[in-house]
């Protein structure tokens, strides 16, 4: 990237906190809409607007482009030890609390001193294996996956970044790399790739003369195309692909999330162009969940769960109506995940991400990548 690019003005996009604010509960509405009444015709294509599932494509993407952002973008120096240690204490700390949480709701209906010794002594239900966070093993909380993968591939971002440090033209050529070989490798890589290379092309993308270039005058078909990308699962859902398409896609290791990647990658494209949606997105509501969207993603999966574990017993109160409960319950899981979440933020990942500074500023530099 040439010495004479200018710097942008502000270090943290604030507007992309609000994003994945707006992802985070996306999550959360699509997994209480679809725990009991997935079948339903209204919740399939309320499906479409609140695509909880699709969103995990966007976060990966997302992280692809703020891990490199202050690396490709601002220009700063690489020091991998220490960009190990601050994404550890970034994504673990948070997300052990939860599964602890997670494993004694498990327990609750059998709660003694010697289950819970079986369970965090004896490892006898792979409470550990779980927490490893480096394989996927989920039992006790089912959306672990996903933080595997964050955690996994995004340890192997600083070796990406450097590829683009060299040379970023290296980097569709790496997406393209990765779409051929994704029947063998994991294709979240491609993800957080495609945000890489929204973190190359920052320049380029946020100027006011991309509107001179034919991706912009083709912005009306891309969008488009995002939006049927991000929503091919709800529309199988709806109307079902068949079996010579399952076929296929089983046999190229195709999955809905490669879709939902491009079309987030679309997406992100365009909210680093856009000073409109920017000014939108910086609402102080939405800039607050973003603040807490972390907390957003691992609370919410223990408030649905516990709500529909006990929906017999709520549905009295709300005299047997099962459509006022809904969204009555759904109001309550909100609020309740929303406070659960204000306080891991501040109780568990704010504390977490200052102890990451401290310790890496006394640490001597490692391998450091400029």
């Amino acid at each position: 990237m040439s010495d004479n690019t200018p710097q942008p003005r502000r270090h943290h996009l604030g507007y992309l906190d609000s994003a994945r604010g707006i992802a985070a509960l996306m999550v959360l509405f699509y997994h209480f809409i679809n725990w009991r009444y997935e079948g339903l015709m209204s919740i399939k294509l309320a499906s479409f607007i609140f695509n909880g599932r699709d969103a995990v494509s966007f976060f990966f993407v997302l992280s692809g482009f703020v891990l490199s952002y202050k690396y490709i973008v601002m220009n700063e120096s690489l020091d991998l030890r220490k960009f190990f240690i601050n994404r550890f204490l970034r994504l673990f700390p948070a997300f052990f609390v939860t599964l602890f949480i997670s494993a004694l709701y498990w327990q609750s209906a059998d709660m003694h001193l010697h289950r819970l010794y079986e369970v965090f002594v004896l490892n006898k239900d792979q409470f550990w294996e779980e927490a490893y966070l480096f394989k996927t093993h989920n039992k006790f909380y089912v959306p672990g996956w996903t933080l595997v993968l964050e955690l996994s591939v995004s340890f192997f971002m600083p070796f990406t970044i450097t590829m683009a440090k060299v040379n970023r033209k290296l980097i569709p050529w790496l997406i393209f790399t990765y779409l051929i070989i994704s029947y063998v490798i994991n294709s979240f890589f491609i993800h957080f790739a495609l945000g890489l290379l929204i973190s190359c092309y920052y320049f380029e993308i946020s100027n006011t003369s991309f509107k001179n270039t034919k991706w912009y005058k083709c912005r009306v078909p891309l969008i488009i195309a995002a939006f049927v990308l991000y929503s091919v699962r709800a529309i199988d859902h709806v109307s079902h692909f068949g079996s010579t398409y399952a076929y296929l896609a089983d046999f190229f290791q195709i999955d809905f999330l490669l879709y939902s990647g491009f079309g987030s990658f679309i997406f992100l494209v365009a909210m680093v162009h856009s000073r409109r949606l920017q000014r939108v997105l910086n609402i102080g509501i939405l800039r607050f969940y973003g603040k807490i969207s972390y907390g957003v993603y691992l609370m919410h999966w223990i408030v649905v769960t516990v709500i529909f574990e006990h929906w017999d017993m709520l549905l009295p109160y709300f005299q047997n109506n099962n459509k006022i409960a809904f969204f009555s319950l759904l109001a309550l899981c909100v609020a309740a995940t929303t406070l659960f979440a204000t306080l891991m933020h501040y109780a568990i990942e704010l504390p977490f991400i200052k102890i990451g500074k401290k310790i890496t500023a006394r640490l001597r530099p490692s391998v450091v990548i400029n």
